[in-house]
């Protein structure tokens, strides 16, 4: 019985870190994504500079 009680502790245990991890791999993944954007934007507002200047 004792050891049905520690492994029911550990599987609960286990479940937590599982959501745990999930909730930062999601946090990541935003994190990411946010990243990902603000650098393509970066690169078109450079590629919009040089296109000015090579034009002028």
């Amino acid at each position: 019985m004792k050891i049905l009680k520690e492994f029911n502790k550990m599987k609960i245990e286990f479940n937590e870190a599982e959501k745990a991890n999930k909730l930062r791999k999601e946090e990541h993944n935003r994190k990411f994504e946010q990243l990902r954007k603000e650098s393509e934007e970066q690169s078109t507002r450079v590629a919009q500079r040089f296109q000015i200047i090579r034009n002028k």
